[in-house]
């Protein structure tokens, strides 16, 4: 029986599985249900895609990219870094790809785990981690008529590179994330553009560009790329102000998405309508450098409203307004954690058969976004509460994967049959962290997926990252354990 088997390749995988090697574990296995690594980056392709982090603070700590191409990199480029992390660190040999786990079960006699492929294949290990990620599947919305549109409809999420949308008329559902880097690129080659929109969004300048030479040869130099990587990171900081409630924070993102608006825009209905009317930071702050100047050109139309149906040759707002076009596209986020059916991206059993989701029905919880009570041996990368809402995912996964290793290699050491963290720890933790969210941006006067029907905020940590690096690495919260 191997020691390890973690589910998802994507960059909380590979993580967990070089800090495993660091430590001295080489049995583990990675199951990726695609067929290669990079997880969200390997399965979106659409137009536009950059990361909305500086290149420098969206990798590795330990393996510094000097070569990255752009302030922020594109896709492409994200997927080959972890390709190159995968073959550089030795996880190759440990990755099985095509082979999607659809349950894990706890026994607690053997203190292991027994998975379950769709195709029947089982496995067993020691321990568990599931990596599989927050954004898993495209959403679409609930809508009339869904499936009566007689053109080619997709998400994002899934593009179809095969439909060429020169001299088309273009209907973009959503005006979020991914809708703010496919609307200029589709905007390129369509003869019209529709872009709905329910809510307005904060936006604030990329300011993206291609690195020189002269910069890239310094930041070869080690050091120097580390000091860089460290003013990033202090720029970072005005989102978490922000995201406080700090009014030098609000006022200075307020600033800057009002003007890059009005540089590019001077229709006083078209700026009443991009401005958003709650407070900067409580819904996901976007990044884009052509979305405001994409929406000023006379062939592109800002519609204001949601959609409530589609018909056979177009698109009907919420207001009534139909809009013929031959064409929709679905920019309307991810189902979280789940398969495009609905159903848990693995259902998960713990102690005494209890399902993960029943449990976290009734306590939607995890102690420090890495471990859940009642499911022994078995942690979560950038799980529940587990990510500071203005940094690197790459930051909250190498620190997940070192608490996660250190406890594992405990559990290996000791030859222990379980480790599980404390329904008290767990509670005390929780209570702590909810009052402090209840404070923050995402509790304002808006709609976001961060925050479930009760209010709570099942997303975020609500610290920098310097205080989740100090209280990962305490002494107490690894007390927060049980070993048995």
């Amino acid at each position: 029986m191997e020691t390890v088997g973690i589910l998802g390749a994507g960059l909380s995988g590979l993580a967990m599985a070089i800090e495993l090697r660091r430590i001295g574990i080489d049995d583990f296995t990675i199951y990726e249900r695609d067929l290669d690594v990079g997880g969200t980056w390997l399965r979106n392709t659409y137009p536009g895609l950059h990361c909305d982090i500086p290149s420098h603070l969206y990798c590795y700590s330990f393996e510094p990219n000097p070569d990255w191409s752009m302030v922020y990199a594109g896709q492409a480029e994200i997927q080959g870094y972890l390709r190159h992390c995968a073959e550089k660190y030795g996880l190759l040999d440990h990755l099985r790809f095509g082979i999607d786990v659809s349950e894990a079960r706890f026994d607690p006699d053997q203190g292991s785990w027994s998975l379950r492929t769709e195709a029947g294949e089982r496995s067993d290990h020691r321990v568990l981690v599931q990596a599989t990620g927050g954004l898993t599947a495209p959403r679409l919305p609930r809508i009339d008529g869904l499936s009566s549109f007689e053109g080619p409809s997709w998400h994002s999420g899934s593009w179809r590179h095969d439909v060429d949308l020169s001299g088309l008329r273009v209907g973009v559902i959503g005006s979020a994330a991914s809708a703010v880097q496919v609307v200029p690129h589709v905007a390129g080659k369509a003869a019209a553009v529709h872009v709905f929109s329910r809510t307005p969004n904060w936006i604030v300048p990329r300011a993206n560009r291609y690195y020189t030479e002269v910069e890239k040869d310094r930041f070869h130099d080690e050091v120097e790329w580390h000091r860089h990587r460290r003013r990033l990171y202090r720029s970072s900081l005005l989102w978490f102000r922000a995201q406080k409630r700090w009014s030098s924070g609000q006022d200075e993102l307020r600033a800057i998405t009002l003007a890059g608006m009005r540089q590019s825009i001077d229709d006083p209905e078209l700026i009443d309508a991009l401005t958003p009317s709650y407070e900067p930071g409580c819904t996901r702050i976007l990044v884009s450098d052509d979305y405001y100047p994409t929406l000023a050109q006379p062939h592109v139309t800002l519609v204001p409203h949601g959609v409530s149906a589609l018909t056979p040759t177009g698109i009907v707002a919420d207001d009534g307004t139909e809009i013929e076009v031959d064409v929709v596209i679905f920019c309307t986020g991810y189902r979280i954690g789940s398969r495009a059916d609905g159903r848990a991206a693995v259902d998960v059993f713990g102690r005494g058969g209890q399902e993960m989701s029943a449990i976290l029905a009734q306590r939607p919880e995890a102690y420090f976004g890495v471990a859940i009570p009642e499911v022994p041996n078995y942690f979560t990368m950038n799980g529940i509460n587990g990510t500071p809402g203005y940094s690197s995912l790459f930051n909250s996964a190498e620190l997940h994967a070192e608490l996660a290793a250190s406890l594992i290699g405990r559990l290996v050491d000791g030859n222990l049959t379980s480790v599980e963290a404390r329904r008290e720890s767990t509670d005390r933790y929780n209570r702590a962290i909810q009052a402090e969210l209840q404070d923050m941006s995402w509790s304002g006067e808006c709609r976001n997926f961060y925050t479930n029907r009760h209010g709570q905020n099942t997303t975020f940590f609500p610290g920098t990252l310097g205080r989740m690096r100090r209280e990962l690495r305490s002494t107490s919260t690894f007390e927060g354990f049980e070993f048995s």
